[in-house]
């Protein structure tokens, strides 16, 4: 029998890769896809390639709400929230420029099918240049643990599989704020919530070619170090990425009131050490989550950056 998954895709700007992408999609093996599209907005004739793809194809269902620009993270985070309904459905997210190899969703699915509970999969990717599989992204495990991703997110969002029970989780629960789906994006929201109230597992195997060019919107792109400069000094001057992890952490304890233990332990550190002293010398104290958080963490708490 063949499982059931919702794959959700925002495109912007994807004219030159989207057809190849959705092909590989319905090429997945052992599962019946729905494939649920949102135009961000695009202005290089996506939005016409979409709507040809989908005419007399009701296994793909566009999402028509004026195409303004959301951003990735807004952009797939109304996809789920739309897209959600109770039942045996899996959930994915597809950006519109990478190729799935046929078995990707097969395999995210065998990996969280045994649990009840909410439940996320993701994995590896191979780099794809100029059409070449240049190996895979990781070399290393990324750390799976709430300590080292609330202050990054290396697993991607276009490798996530995910339950209905997670998906319920993050969809009737109060929807996560738009700053922090601006800086934080949707794909470590999800993971954030998978990690405190249920399960992530990481697959070291790759099972996309994610597409490396000048458009990625996000992700793995060449930078000069004056452009990586700039892009540190806006995120110090712009206010929406202003102490974005204590932003993060408060809107998890308020949207998730069920998270208790070490996990609210440390959200509360993060969310409250400037208002609160006790929790600043918590924080500073928590060898567990200093060991995960990043060399200069240390130095951001001191300067109350987090």
């Amino acid at each position: 029998m063949a499982f059931n998954v919702t794959v959700l895709m925002s495109a912007y700007n994807g004219a030159s890769f989207i057809e190849e992408q959705i092909r590989s999609i319905f090429d997945q093996e052992g599962v019946t896809v729905k494939l649920v599209i949102r135009d961000d907005g695009s202005s290089d004739g996506t939005s016409e390639i979409l709507k040809k793809l989908a005419s007399g194809n009701s296994s793909i269902k566009l999402i028509e709400d004026g195409r303004k620009n959301l951003g990735p993270g807004k952009s797939f985070m109304s996809l789920l929230y739309d897209s959600f309904e109770e039942g045996d459905t899996y959930y994915a997210f597809a950006d519109q420029d990478d190729i799935w190899i046929k078995d990707k969703l097969i395999t995210g699915i065998s990996g969280i099918k045994d649990n009840s509970g909410p439940a996320l999969y993701c994995s590896n990717q191979f780099l794809y240049v100029n059409g070449e599989n240049k190996g895979p992204r990781f070399d290393f495990i990324p750390d799976m643990t709430v300590e080292g991703h609330i202050t990054k997110n290396l697993p991607s969002g276009c490798t996530y599989v995910f339950n209905n029970a997670l998906a319920k989780a993050v969809c009737t629960a109060e929807h996560a704020p738009d700053d922090v789906l601006t800086t934080r994006l949707h794909d470590s929201w999800l993971m954030l919530v998978a990690l405190l109230i249920g399960k992530a597992v990481y697959d070291p195997e790759p099972h996309i070619l994610y597409r490396i060019h000048e458009g990625n919107t996000v992700g793995v792109k060449k930078m000069s170090a004056s452009d990586s400069l700039k892009l540190k000094y806006k995120r110090l001057t712009d206010k929406r990425y202003s102490r974005y992890r204590s932003k993060t952490a408060r809107a998890l304890l308020n949207c998730f009131p069920e998270i208790d233990g070490r996990n609210r332990e440390l959200l509360s550190e993060v969310a409250y050490y400037r208002e609160d002293k006790e929790l600043r010398k918590a924080l500073r104290n928590d060898t567990e989550f200093i060991s995960k958080a990043g060399r200069y963490i240390p130095l951001k708490i001191f300067l109350g950056l987090i």
